[in-house]
């Protein structure tokens, strides 16, 4: 292959026919800056082909994640990337051609940096029943939250500031000349550079917020507190009545969920079925109302909810039943139900 820029290996990828030569070839070329004025008037073209079919702000799944982070990892990876592209193929081509626009635009952003005039706007969404690790542009890693939203502007290196609906955990790049705040509905969570991680819960109207590492500063939007948060505390807001409390915590159980474990530390069983629901996407039904403060204490590493729930049954008095999932008169399917009850 030349050292120039081939658009045809460019189509090639993205109706991934690609060999692994040629991904080889597409990641030098995204490396070495001489380049990267070819790969603009390529990228410039390619926009123009698709501008109108493909909405780059629509939510491309955890899949779309997993592909972008490989391919720029090393050559030996390619087999996951292969492996990944097989298992979807039926919608490889919705994927990639999002996943080009946007490792490009992303490149072209840090070349030709947005004033604060020109910015827009960058969503990414985190698809329930998953949790979605990537990396804000200041060099900040996020994992998200199953049914998360995070929305920025493409000028975030000059001004720090995200929207946050859902659950995310921040580990922030320091930089003391310039504030990361996140606003989180009614209230805003600002850090100089730390770890911490913002939940919502009871359909939002209830705020959650672990600090792991470093000091936050929290206010609300009518400006009627503000409060500094240390490390291994919690706060809790409530938004219905303006009622707020702060706890200590073991604030790296509570963020376990960003490294794939789902972990419960003698907690009542209707918190860990709450959790389960979250985790898995489903919907967790306890018929007999007892059993809903019996304590539990396990940790899960990437299991099965069939798995979680039969070694929970092994060691708790319940019994459990996975309801089949029905077809709509829209072809969906019906939410997975699980029905816990008291063993017999």
């Amino acid at each position: 292959m030349g050292g120039k820029v081939d658009f045809n290996i460019l189509r090639k990828y993205l109706d991934g026919q690609y060999s692994f030569q040629e991904l080889k070839e597409i990641k030098r070329w995204f490396a070495k800056p001489r380049h990267h004025e070819e790969l603009k008037s390529a990228i410039k073209n390619h926009w123009d082909e698709f501008e109108g079919i493909v909405n780059t702000e629509k939510d491309l799944s955890d899949v779309f994640f997993q592909i972008k982070q490989q391919i720029l990892a090393e050559e030996q990876k390619h087999r996951f990337i292969h492996n990944i592209r097989f298992c979807y193929s039926r919608i490889a081509g919705v994927l990639l051609i999002p996943l080009l626009i946007y490792s490009a635009f992303s490149l072209l952003h840090q070349l030709f940096p947005d004033n604060g005039k020109d910015a827009t706007w960058v969503e990414i969404s985190s698809p329930n029943g998953t949790r979605t690790h990537f990396e804000l542009p200041d060099g900040t890693k996020v994992c998200m939250n199953g049914g998360a939203y995070v929305k920025y502007k493409t000028n975030f290196k000059k001004d720090r500031q995200l929207t946050l609906e859902g659950e995310a955990y921040f580990d922030v790049f320091h930089d003391s000349s310039s504030p990361f705040t996140v606003h989180a509905d009614f209230i805003d969570v600002t850090a100089l550079g730390t770890k911490f991680s913002v939940a919502s819960l009871n359909e939002g109207n209830i705020k959650e917020v672990i600090l792991e590492e470093g000091e936050v500063r929290l206010d609300n939007k009518e400006k009627s507190f503000a409060r500094l948060l240390k490390p291994n505390e919690k706060f809790y807001f409530d938004n219905r009545d303006q009622k707020w409390k702060t706890q200590k915590v073991d604030a790296q159980y509570l963020t376990s969920w960003k490294d794939n474990l789902l972990m419960f530390r003698s907690e009542p069983l209707r918190e860990v079925m709450r959790r389960i629901e979250h985790w898995y996407n489903v919907r967790v039904e306890i018929t007999d109302p007892e059993l809903e403060q019996l304590r539990y204490r396990a940790t899960f590493e990437d299991e099965p909810l069939e798995e979680v729930l039969r070694l929970i049954s092994m060691t708790a008095p319940i019994d459990y039943e996975i309801k089949r999932r029905t077809i709509t008169n829209k072809n969906q399917y019906n939410e997975k139900i699980v029905i816990i009850k008291i063993k017999d």
